[in-house]
């Protein structure tokens, strides 16, 4: 990460020999034990709203499972990131997060505080991709904010959120809409927030993930942009580089394009949507949907209807031809801009 100058840096946390920044994402300040790239500093004065300790436990990691307090448990481990168990330990002392590989943390019942652990060949660049994505979409869910499975850029100081499954594209439409001069906001996780009737989405981090044919769709070569581990497919494009970098601050959600699949013939098109189908697509694109209790999701169903309110919802299909991606941005613009 690259250092600002001494005097504009924030006070950092004295963590043995370094100093290392807080941190600044999904509108919360993340204080950790160890450094992790790509993410931007917070303001001075900044108080923690969460605090990761990295390769550590709880003491009550190895608890039983509270009473009645399995929340998830997957058969084949192909739910968000392979995430195989999800449960409540303990005296609903807090939550256990464990994956197929391996990596397992654990939240703090109040969510302020987060412990990672992971066994070789992985890394703490492998344990940042769970930490980063749906462990902190957790934190925030457990907080009552909306979270979206959205990737989201700034055009003209409205924050424009593509909204989709695994494989919809909406990581290769935020990197080339990057590239076309326009800051990005998120890659995966959208946080949102509202006020006086104004949706607002908060940053991330500088990078976005792609798998290596979207790599080649835009910078030509995979192998020019870095695995984002050793032990991951995918590519980092990082939009300092390659792009409009990061927004450099929250910004109003102006439209929500919920990606359909890629066809030929008539596409690509963007058209208005409203109604029940367009508020059931968005419920299934809500972060960590899988670990929502009864409460969580009436919660989730009341901000999702305010944001149908406030925000314009548009369906939106991009060609099959990957060559037609410029032209599937062009009409992105054209409704932002609207």
């Amino acid at each position: 990460m690259r250092r600002r100058s001494a005097r504009c840096s924030p006070p950092g946390r004295q963590r043995g020999a370094a100093v290392i920044p807080d941190y600044a994402i999904y509108g919360l300040t993340l204080a950790c034990d160890q450094p992790l790239a790509g993410l931007r500093a917070a303001p001075p004065g900044a108080a923690a709203d969460v605090t990761v300790h990295l390769q550590a436990r709880p003491p009550w990691h190895d608890g039983p499972v509270s009473e009645g307090g399995q929340i998830h448990r997957s058969r084949d481990g192909a739910d968000d990131l392979a995430t195989v168990d999800v449960a409540w330990i303990g005296a609903r002392d807090g939550v256990r997060i464990a994956y197929v590989d391996g990596t397992t943390f654990h939240v703090r019942a109040d969510s302020r505080e987060v412990w990672a652990s992971w066994v070789p060949p992985y890394t703490v660049e492998d344990a940042a991709v769970y930490l980063l994505g749906p462990v902190l979409s957790w934190v925030l869910r457990s907080r009552g904010v909306l979270s979206l499975h959205a990737s989201a850029v700034v055009i003209d100081g409205r924050a424009m959120a593509f909204c989709g499954p695994h494989g919809a594209g909406k990581s290769t439409i935020a990197a080339a809409l990057s590239a076309r001069g326009f800051p990005l906001l998120t890659d995966d996780v959208l946080a949102l927030a509202e006020r006086d009737r104004v949706v607002t989405a908060w940053p991330a981090f500088a990078q976005v993930r792609l798998w290596n044919d979207s790599a080649r769709l835009l910078v030509g070569d995979a192998s020019r942009l870095p695995r984002i581990t050793p032990n991951w497919d995918k590519r980092a494009f990082a939009v300092a580089t390659h792009g409009a970098g990061l927004a450099a601050e929250a910004a109003p959600l102006g439209a929500v394009f919920l990606l359909a699949p890629r066809r030929r013939g008539d596409a690509p098109r963007i058209e208005r949507v409203e109604g029940a189908a367009t508020f059931v697509a968005l419920v299934k694109e809500t972060s960590v949907n899988y670990m929502l209790d009864a409460a969580m999701r009436a919660e989730e169903f009341r901000l999702l209807s305010r944001l149908m309110a406030h925000v314009p919802m548009f369906r939106a299909t991009p060609d099959d031809d990957p060559a037609r991606l410029d032209e599937f941005l062009d009409k992105v613009i054209e409704v932002a801009r609207g």
